[in-house]
């Protein structure tokens, strides 16, 4: 989580004033009860005037309240969508310059989890922090205080209950945060399931093997489904819990007013009533919170998962291709894609300036790979490759993209016009 906090430097004066500004909301609201108690408990003594200038001091505390929230929530919005724009255009440029081979290890589909969903899910939290995550705490421990000026033996019972609360809540926050690490993998597996399906679709109807994949897909997504299952009745137990137990403490304020406490005036047992209103509403509020924080958890490893990892790639600083006889020669390479099976083993092979060669063999038995390695969007295992007697190595990455192509017998396009495809190397020069 850590290594996501150093994207929001350039967000200090959102984060530092945001949560200022829905603080000083926070206050207000906590004052307003306790004004309107004085004024139902004095009501017979006040004049027409004085209930008038009260209301209009009311109203204008909820005006500033009013203006206050509204900065927080520009703040809230400027730093998490700036940062979760600053972070994808980090990320993006990060997998960039992974190997084919580290990509590969995750998969495509993985990745664009993690761009997309994962990132969205740290944007909410950034605003919740701004907005909530002060404001929340705050409603509950000033309301605490205010009853306990009202009336300490009432504050006791509410006390008790926030304790019973919080049991209920850490409880739950534990293990829906491991389901939600769960349900990411298996939406993870399940994206590359379907991307495969769709990039494979003329493969699998012509062997007709769409019930066979239907049936993996289908297996796939029911663990989803299980999975999400319970962890949305298990999140969802927050808000019924609270509201249950803090109900009952309104039940007990009002016996204890009743039974042991005979001088206290119907104002402050109205204010009572609102604080713990408040603390009822502000609770559901960090019970959400809890929610969305064990999402952003989960999903800031996952980024940082990401961002962990070293390019393994290093390229060398030669731009410039002498012209010799030898054009590419290959020194008992070796290359697997898992360092289990080796798919090129000790190959030696000379392709001379001018010659044209071609390589026969069956599906799967290497060919492709092999071109992979000699434009270097792989690195061989073992041995050396030469471009121009100098190792493939020793040249940086836009010389060798220019002078190798691959053309794949799989047509790739982009989103856009059929010119804009033809033009794709022009704009790259």
């Amino acid at each position: 989580m850590k290594e996501m906090l150093k994207y929001l430097k350039p967000y200090k004066k959102e984060l530092t004033f945001g949560p200022l500004f829905k603080l000083f909301e926070a206050i207000i609201e906590i004052s307003l009860p306790i004004m309107i108690a004085k004024i139902i408990d004095n009501y017979t003594n006040l004049t027409t005037k004085q209930i008038l200038l009260y209301t209009i001091g009311i109203l204008m505390l909820v005006l500033i309240g009013f203006c206050s929230a509204s900065t927080s929530q520009y703040f809230a919005a400027k730093a998490s969508q700036g940062y979760g724009t600053n972070l994808r255009k980090k990320f993006y440029k990060h997998v960039s310059q992974l190997s084919d081979k580290q990509i590969y290890q995750y998969g495509t589909s993985a990745l664009v989890n993690r761009i997309t969903n994962d990132i969205n899910n740290l944007e909410v939290a950034i605003a919740m922090f701004i907005r909530l995550v002060l404001r929340s705490p705050f409603i509950c421990i000033g309301s605490l205080i205010m009853i306990f000026i009202i009336n300490a033996k009432i504050a006791i019972t509410v006390i008790l209950a926030l304790i019973i609360l919080s049991i209920s809540i850490y409880i739950i926050f534990k293990i829906s945060s491991k389901l939600q690490r769960t349900l990411n993998l298996k939406i993870d597996e399940t994206l590359v399931r379907i991307k495969e399906n769709l990039v494979n679709i003329r493969l699998i109807r012509s062997f007709n093997t769409k019930t066979f994949e239907k049936e993996k897909f289908d297996i796939q997504n029911n663990k989803i489904h299980e999975i999400s299952s319970k962890y949305n009745f298990i999140s969802n137990l927050l808000t019924p819990s609270n509201v249950i137990i803090l109900n009952i403490a309104i039940v007990l304020v009002l016996y204890i007013s009743k039974v042991y406490v005979n001088n206290i005036s119907i104002g402050n047992l109205i204010a009572i009533i609102n604080y713990i209103s408040q603390m009822t509403n502000a609770i559901i509020v960090l019970s959400n919170l809890i929610v969305i924080y064990t999402r952003a958890f989960v999903s800031a490893n996952r980024i940082a998962e990401i961002m962990r990892i070293k390019p393994d790639m290093q390229y060398g600083k030669l731009d410039t291709i002498e012209n010799t006889e030898n054009a590419i020669t290959l020194q008992n390479i070796s290359f697997a894609y898992n360092r289990q099976s080796e798919l090129i083993n000790n190959l030696n092979l000379t392709i001379k300036k001018g010659e044209i060669i071609g390589i026969i063999g069956f599906t799967a038995s290497g060919k492709t790979s092999l071109l992979n390695l000699i434009n270097r969007n792989y690195d061989v295992d073992s041995g050396e490759i030469l471009i121009f007697g100098k190792y493939i190595k020793y040249y940086t990455k836009q010389t060798l993209k220019d002078n190798i192509r691959i053309i794949s017998q799989k047509k790739q396009f982009f989103t856009g016009t059929i010119e804009e495809n033809i033009k794709l190397r022009a704009r790259n020069r």
